[in-house]
């Protein structure tokens, strides 16, 4: 065998060593929304967890100049992942090593699609692709063929675009963080919304019409610690939730899972715990905030008369029951293994074409 070709088959067959000893590496690119708390984030940051736990070399990329981080709102678990910055060129890949990019950084998959390691897009929001990607471009011309999303909705919007990718559906987890306790709630009422101007109009309308209901408090939760925003969802009666765009609605969840009577604008996306033809009942459902203003009113008396259907209860613990850190660890270590397992089975292939060659 020629000298070339033993160097070659070493090489492949250090890339295997690693992947048999878990010695290779696994990178996640992440956006700083610079401590401003993101269900999308905290999705990648505990995929990231999961896979350090279970041995792996584990590193966040960015290119921030001042990275800020998640310490602020996630908590120091995950701070202490290493996080590099790939402008300093402070990091190099090797064929066995696995980069998952977020569905929003397009220049991202552009710019590494020569790396010599395995990339995989991780799709939430299927918006963002058509608001990042440049005009008659697609994932294929940057060597994309695979991906991981946490909604079937995203993945059907994404399949009807580029039905070449292959997507594997690995579902969010609850953080453990959240649960109901046996403390009597508060007549709060919490409110998550992205636009301040959704607020005004539950909050301000809502007064001027149910006067005799001045006695209850609004609770804005924006910007909060992991913390601090389930002491909220776990205090107050009603949390009232506002987000036309998501497909998985984590705020929602949460407050669920905290206890607290949940009312969710129908969004216009499909939720992905919700049946194609009808909304659970495990939340308040409201269309618009005129109709809102009465169904609070009408929760807030059900509330104080103790008069709150259990059926609200009983269908939260059946949606709940789709959420558990147990499905999502073992659905995401089966795809990443199953990468592995292939990226491996390619180099084993190519020493043998190797010896082939030689042989011939």
């Amino acid at each position: 065998m020629s000298d070339k070709n033993k160097i070659v088959i070493e090489n492949i067959n250090k890339e295997i060593t690693k992947i048999d000893k878990k010695e290779n590496r696994v990178f996640f690119f992440v956006i700083d929304t610079k401590g401003v708390p993101s269900g999308s984030l905290e999705y990648i940051y505990n995929l990231a967890l999961i896979a350090k736990e279970d041995g792996y070399d584990v590193s966040m990329l960015h290119t921030e100049e001042e990275f800020v981080g998640v310490g602020a709102w996630l908590g120091e678990e995950y701070t202490n992942l290493p996080h590099y910055n790939v402008n300093k060129g402070e990091v190099g890949t090797s064929p066995s090593d696995v980069l998952f990019i977020p569905e929003i950084y397009s220049q991202v998959m552009n710019q590494t699609k020569n790396l010599p390691c395995k990339r995989v897009v991780i799709l939430q929001n299927y918006d963002y692709v058509v608001e990042q990607m440049p005009y008659a471009a697609q994932w294929g011309d940057f060597g994309i063929m695979e991906g991981i999303t946490n909604s079937n909705y995203q993945a059907a919007e994404l399949t009807e675009a580029f039905p070449y990718v292959k997507l594997t559906k690995v579902n969010p987890y609850l953080s453990k963080i959240f649960g109901n306790t046996i403390t009597p709630k508060k007549m709060i009422i919490n409110v998550i919304a992205k636009d301040q101007s959704d607020i005004k109009r539950i909050v301000k309308p809502f007064y001027w019409k149910y006067p005799y209901f001045k006695w209850v408090s609004f609770k804005e939760l924006r910007n909060l610690s992991k913390e601090d925003f389930a002491t909220a969802l776990r205090e107050g009666a009603i949390t009232i939730v506002v987000d036309d765009s998501a497909s998985v609605m984590y705020s929602a969840l949460e407050a669920m899972k905290s206890g607290s009577i949940t009312m969710v604008k129908t969004p216009n996306t499909v939720l992905d715990w919700a049946d194609d033809d009808e909304l659970p009942n495990c939340c308040v459902w409201f269309n618009d905030f005129d109709t809102l203003h009465k169904q609070l009113a009408s929760v807030v008396r059900s509330w104080i008369t103790d008069k709150i259907p259990p059926v609200l209860e009983e269908e939260s613990k059946k949606v709940l029951s789709k959420f558990s850190y147990e499905d999502t660890e073992r659905e995401f270590l089966s795809y990443l293994h199953g990468v592995l397992d292939k990226r491996k089975a390619e180099m084993e292939e190519l020493i043998r074409q190797v010896k082939k060659q030689e042989n011939e």
